[in-house]
């Protein structure tokens, strides 16, 4: 991941900033144009677990998304 972002590696070869990406992308989801009236939608982040096991560092950051 990345090498694909063309940044350094952080934590478990993920960017050190994956948690702001993650929820910068949640935030983009709702951001609807007034000019088609506004409003708010729902983003409900889907995350592949190896075995199950949510504590690992990508699912506990996207669980800690308010």
């Amino acid at each position: 991941m990345s090498f694909l972002l063309r940044r350094p590696p952080g934590h478990e070869a993920y960017p050190g900033d994956i948690f702001y990406l993650h929820s910068r992308l949640l935030k983009r989801t709702a951001k609807l144009s007034s000019s088609l009236g506004e409003g708010s939608m729902t983003a409900l982040p889907i995350g592949e677990t190896q075995s199950g096991d949510v504590s690992a560092y990508i699912p506990t950051n996207v669980i800690s998304i308010p």
